[in-house]
């Protein structure tokens, strides 16, 4: 089969959200594909139809009033792509479609969605030589519309059709390269994209605390926070950080009602963990936890999310115990550049600690499931149409796994020598935040997991006594290798 060119010309999509109905945009103007769309909602078809008639795409969106009217239009074999809440919508879907499916389909899910919901139902279609495509999507909705980055993952013959087709759609580099790669099999496209969300969730959180340094302890207004952000972005660590890019506007927009920043209208809580509306930061968090691999930075950010959420409970603590509020870092017109340049600092650690943690993880769980997952290439197609784009951060990271397949970021030299560079000023701004009661979760537990994570004289060894004195774990002393994790072969009766 010739690969070169995508053998269709048209495609359905089920679910016209804010992606799908992007997505549907993207295919019919980047691809020249018909777009054949069904969703429960007509009312969101019809905007997506109405917005393709706005871009001059009219005649390639066509609306479809059932899976029946969807698949006719499609001819075969057919490529359906789902853009769906996770879980129970997927499989009512998948259980619906499974009549009108054959041999060499393929359906793209384009959802987030946990990998082993993934990987279940591919074993379902399998048997009907149904190829089930699970496809991470990331750029938000703008990406969506434009080009985003695409992770996708299942059979290799289906990937080799799909390739031509999704570089077509996906973001370009700035050397022209489709942001896109076969991940590998399986579910490993939605776990990649999980991973690339549980980073996501701590650059999000390392950010919102150095807003809040500069807000409440440096008493910065939104229009001063926002040219921080922008300097950040035009040069340094932080260059061409998309979430730092779209920092500096979200500080300066203004309420229409009163003119004041709204950043300080907009209540404290999110919610999409807690309301299992987004389940990828959680997946991340389970998936860390079951392979023994340490993301604090990750889980730090998480928890802030959580509690966030949980307006109620927050309102009868601070009854009880008391509200904390952030005091003033008292700095004078030199001080203040300092602190700043150091919190840069401070929040690009942060940052490599949010994508060591995630790709060890991402390493590890390729290893554990056979997938062969290339981290230089997944970095590489997080260069653009990404939330994670970020140029400085990637060159590190994409030279590292070039240099270096598997091994551990911080053992890397490029790597751990900006780490080495830039801890000082971790460190200087982690204490100045806790002496001001500051709320530096996600920047703390970067500090202690650098920390513990070179460290060859833990306090476990006390850790390590108390788990033999009540239940006869045994030890080992300093000195013997048992670099297999083995238990210990020592054993003392404790005094009492």
């Amino acid at each position: 089969m010739n690969t070169d060119e995508p053998p269709h010309f048209q495609i359905g999509i089920i679910g016209t959200g804010v992606m799908g109905g992007s997505l549907s945009l993207l295919f019919a103007e980047h691809a020249g594909l018909d777009v054949s769309m069904y969703d429960r909602s007509e009312a969101s078809m019809q905007l997506t139809a109405d917005k393709a008639k706005n871009a001059g795409l009219g005649d390639k969106i066509h609306i479809c009033k059932n899976y029946d009217e969807l698949c006719q239009s499609l001819g075969s074999p057919k490529i359906i792509m789902l853009s769906l809440p996770h879980g129970g919508p997927g499989d009512s879907v998948v259980e619906t479609l499974q009549p009108y499916l054959r041999k060499g389909d393929i359906v793209i899910d384009g959802s987030n969605e946990n990998f082993r919901v993934t990987q279940k139902r591919q074993a379902l279609l399998q048997p009907r030589g149904v190829s089930y495509v699970g496809m991470g999507v990331s750029g938000g909705f703008c990406g969506a519309r434009h080009g985003p980055s695409l992770m996708p993952s299942g059979d290799e013959w289906a990937l080799d059709q799909l390739i031509p087709l999704l570089k077509k759609i996906a973001a370009k580099d700035d050397q022209g390269r489709a942001c896109v790669t076969k991940i590998g099999s399986g579910g490993s496209g939605h776990f990649v994209k999980t991973i690339h969300n549980g980073i996501e969730h701590g650059v999000m959180s390392a950010l919102c605390e150095a807003w809040g340094l500069m807000d409440s302890c440096l008493n910065m207004n939104g229009d001063e926070i926002g040219s921080v952000f922008g300097n950040w972005n035009k040069e340094g660590e932080l260059r061409e950080n998309f979430l730092v890019a779209i920092s500096g506007p979200i500080c300066r927009t203004k309420s229409k009602n009163d003119k004041s920043f709204l950043l300080h209208n907009i209540r404290d809580a999110v919610v999409q963990d807690a309301n299992d509306s987004e389940g990828t930061g959680v997946w991340a968090n389970l998936e860390a936890i079951s392979a023994h691999v340490p993301t604090p930075s990750l889980s730090a950010a998480h928890y802030l999310r959580l509690t966030s959420a949980n307006i109620v409970q927050r309102e009868s603590i601070k009854d009880t115990l008391g509200a904390v509020s952030p005091a003033t870092i008292s700095l004078d017109e030199f001080q203040r550049p300092i602190f700043l340049k150091d919190l840069r600092k401070a929040v690009y650690t942060t940052i490599l600690a949010c994508f060591i943690q995630g790709l060890d993880l991402l390493s590890r769980t390729s290893e554990r499931q056979g997938w062969g997952i290339d981290l230089e290439q997944v970095v590489r197609i997080w260069r653009a149409g990404c939330i994670l784009k970020s140029d400085y951060i990637t060159d590190l990271f994409e030279h590292h796994y070039a240099k270096s397949p598997g091994q551990h970021p911080l053992i890397g030299e490029d790597i751990s020598s900006e780490v080495k560079r830039c801890w000082p000023s971790l460190k200087r701004v982690v204490l100045s935040g806790v002496e001001a009661d500051a709320h530096l979760p996600c920047l703390g537990a970067t500090l202690e997991y650098l920390k513990y994570s070179g460290s060859t004289n833990l306090p476990t060894s006390f850790m390590e006594a108390q788990l033999d004195a009540f239940g006869a774990h045994g030890y080992e002393l300093k000195g013997e290798q048992n670099g297999s994790m083995a238990k210990g072969k020592h054993h003392s009766n404790w005094s009492q």
